[in-house]
């Protein structure tokens, strides 16, 4: 169990999350992509945030339990994320901060909590080793 919290300047609408070495990491979007607010692929994922740029807070656990989902959290996500070495970019268009998880396939959800209730918006993130009788949709 781990959590870190990071500072990183949003830009475009988008939070990424990929595997540093993709040789084109960060994900086009379709107009299905726009209307569901996230673009995903083997790898990568890019999540529309709720506040256009600027800086954000970023809190991740990692295989921590998922707790209830609170008032606070008014958009969430969960996809399907695997990585061989561990390695794990989080990044915006212009900055990217590297961490590492334990190799493998995990469930990621990502939630924007209101940025109303911050002075900084905050989203956590959350890397939970994936279970086989979790079924996602994959678009």
């Amino acid at each position: 169990m781990a959590k870190l919290e990071l500072n990183i300047h949003l830009s475009y609408s988008q939070l990424c999350i990929y595997i540093p070495h993709l040789s084109a990491p960060l994900n086009d979007w379709s107009e299905k992509n726009l209307a569901q607010g996230y673009s995903w692929r083997p790898c990568s994922s890019s999540f529309r945030t709720l506040v256009d740029d600027g800086p954000h807070k970023i809190n991740v656990f990692i295989n921590e339990p998922y707790p209830p989902l609170t008032p606070q959290v008014v958009r969430h996500f969960k996809v399907h994320f695997e990585t061989m070495d561990g390695l794990v970019s989080i990044a915006s268009i212009t900055d990217a901060i590297p961490i590492e998880v334990p190799a493998g396939s995990y469930l990621l959800q990502v939630e924007f909590l209101a940025p109303e209730q911050q002075a900084v918006p905050e989203v956590n993130v959350r890397f939970n080793k994936h279970q086989q009788e979790e079924k996602l949709p994959i678009n």
